[in-house]
């Protein structure tokens, strides 16, 4: 409603006319003075004086009605634009009079009025997409109200909230780290600090929040920040610093090995320019930037845009693709543990009346789908906004004031998400890449792909410590594969925990310096029952073979298959033959040259366990890479 004086000011200079007594008018003039000096109690008593020297004087009823609304009396504006009904009035107030009960949440009464002013002849264009809008989000109120779904709001405690203010949040991926906003009312009432707290992997409370330690925090504004999956990176928003490009630009800082972060570093121009860029979150495989840019904080029409990661730089900020940006504003983005869900606040997709939570999954080619309001209670007529999920994906966090278990101000609180706007349970990987003979630490590409998609990928590397650390959906089969020059081609596969694990699944990735006579074993390399024909799941692996035999061009190998005991020996060798051909010709097919290649059969002749289990049984059925 804040924009309905300016408004109304216009439009009068237009409407009124000589048929309004002198003396009205005079009121009139004073009301617009004293409106514009906000000393709206002496407006209203001049508006007063206007309609009792003519009480047909619509315009002065239409500007009570919006000081009322500036006053936070919406009751007494509705009285107005009723009043005003009686008399001649303007097309355009059933405009203003639908806002007015749209945004008093009587929203089937809103409707008719909102279509009436859609119908007149003269209707501004300026308006029809937001009046539209709003008929739109009326009609899903209206829904949403006879279907309210189970709300339970939960406030996280006083090791955390205060009679301050506590807002948003962002979480580790192993549900062990909070980093928040908090912003001290008494002093310098603008400086924001990030504060931290953790738990241990038994406990469900966080132990006292403390500030974030290190350069982090300055005497100036830190917030809106995002925490990476690992808990070693905090992406975050700063405002007027020497370094920036324009109003506030998005930081980094680094967690270091004595537990103290980093002096922030700007993320640069391919992020931040001149204009507004706040509210990142990094994705979980810290490969994807997503924040929001406009004009200034109040921008009606903010977009979330994203950024990747490669060949160590931000690429140029580009919008996200697909239905999530609107012509109005999209804020505070979340990209969930997942990878798959996006979940942000809008008030430019049908909603309860100001910015309301939605979640948007990503689309096969990439683009974001069609977003999902997360229904009521959860949103209200109010602004919703920094909402963030567990590793969960059924646990949300967000922060607000208007709940009554609140410590202060504006507080944390977790609630359990519908099922309808869960995303996918995560489990997380952590372990070390090493020399297998020296035990030395090194530095690797991997690659995470999911057996029963492998179009589903996730890339990683290992640090100098060697050390790395993956998010993964959950409740899938994985293959991790591992190739470094003048190393054995490393993989493996494991199966991640049909919920969201305690503890990270740890690895140990042992490569081998090359030698003549090594053998390693694809444990991806997978073909159809009793058939050598290959499984799609083998792509990934083919991949990396190749990769590693471009890597290592001076080798020559030889593929080597080999079968369980069951069938005869004639068979088996058959069979086992025929699958080492079947990637040797894959092989030769994506380019690696035959003369670098061999394959050989070798049946149930060299079995690398007992074959009295299926379990045995299967591992014997393998395909090697033989170093010539």
């Amino acid at each position: 409603m804040g924009r309905f004086v300016c408004l109304l000011l216009l439009l009068f200079s237009v409407h009124t006319v000589s048929a309004q007594r002198k003396d009205a008018l005079k009121h009139m003039a004073k009301a617009r003075e004293y409106a514009r000096e906000k000393e709206f109690d002496r407006a209203l008593r001049e508006l007063g004086e206007a309609i009792e020297e003519d009480k047909t004087f619509v315009d002065a009823y239409l500007f009570k009605a919006d000081i009322y609304n500036q006053l936070g009396a919406s009751d007494s504006a509705l009285v107005q634009y009723e009043r005003a009904r009686n008399y001649d009035f303007p097309y355009y107030m059933d405009y203003f009079q639908g806002r007015q009960l749209y945004a008093m949440k009587r929203y089937e009464e809103s409707i008719p009025f909102l279509e009436s002013y859609l119908a007149h002849p003269q209707a501004n264009s300026r308006y029809v997409q937001e009046i539209e809008q709003m008929i739109e989000s009326a009609q899903f109120a209206i829904e949403a109200l006879k279907h309210e779904i189970a709300y339970d709001p939960v406030n996280l405690g006083p090791n955390i909230n205060t009679p301050e203010l506590e807002y948003f949040p962002s979480i580790s991926a192993d549900f062990r780290t909070l980093v928040f906003t908090h912003r001290a009312e008494e002093g310098q009432k603008l400086d924001e600090d990030f504060w931290i707290s953790t738990r241990s992997s038994s406990s469900e409370d966080w132990e006292p929040a403390q500030l974030v330690p290190g350069k982090l925090n300055t005497s100036g504004n830190e917030g809106a920040q995002s925490l990476s999956a690992d808990g070693s990176m905090i992406f975050f928003a700063a405002c007027e610093r020497p370094d920036g490009f324009g109003s506030c630009d998005i930081f980094a800082s680094f967690l270091g090995p004595n537990g103290q972060w980093s002096k922030a570093i700007n993320l640069g121009p391919a992020i931040n320019t001149g204009l507004w860029e706040s509210q990142p979150s990094i994705s979980p495989d810290g490969r994807t930037l997503y924040f929001v840019r406009g004009r200034s904080g109040n921008d009606p029409n903010m977009d979330i845009l994203y950024s990747e990661f490669k060949n160590g730089r931000w690429s140029k900020a580009k919008k996200i693709p697909g239905k999530v940006n609107t012509m109005s504003q999209e804020t505070s983005p979340f990209i969930h543990f997942d990878n798959q869900h996006l979940y942000f606040s809008s008030n430019g997709h049908p909603g309860m009346g100001d910015l309301d939570f939605f979640v948007s999954e990503r689309q096969p080619d990439g683009s974001w789908g069609e977003p999902k309001n997360l229904g009521h209670p959860i949103n209200t007529s109010y602004q919703e906004f920094s909402l963030i999920v567990a590793p969960d994906g059924q646990t949300g966090f967000f922060s607000s004031d208007a709940l009554e278990s609140g410590y202060g101000k504006l507080d944390l609180y977790g609630f359990s998400l519908p099922p309808a706007a869960q995303a996918n349970p995560i489990a997380y990987v952590q372990g070390k890449v090493i020399d297998k003979e020296t035990r030395k630490s090194l530095r690797a590409p991997l690659k995470f792909v999911d057996l029963a998609d492998t179009n589903k990928v996730v890339l990683g590397s290992s640090n100098q410590e060697g050390r790395f650390y993956a998010v993964l959906p959950a409740r899938s089969d994985y293959g991790l594969s591992v190739a470094r020059k003048n190393y054995l081609f490393y993989s493996q596969n494991f199966a991640l925990a049909e919920q969201q694990r305690e503890e990270a699944l740890e690895l140990l990735v042992e490569l081998i310096p090359i030698k003549s006579g090594q053998k390693v074993i694809l444990e991806n390399i997978f073909f159809d029952f009793d058939s050598y024909n290959l499984d799609a799941k083998s792509d990934q692996e083919l991949q990396e073979i190749y990769r590693f035999l471009k890597l290592n061009p001076d080798l020559r190998v030889r593929l080597e298959g080999h079968t369980d005991n069951q069938g005869g020996d004639d068979y088996n060798a058959t069979l086992s033959t025929n699958r080492a051909k079947a990637v040797y010709e894959r092989l030769v097919e994506m380019g690696i040259a035959k003369e670098r290649i061999e394959y050989k059969g070798l049946g149930s002749k060299q079995p690398i366990v007992p074959n009295d289990s299926e379990a045995q049984r299967a591992r014997n059925r393998r395909t090697e890479l033989h170093i010539l």
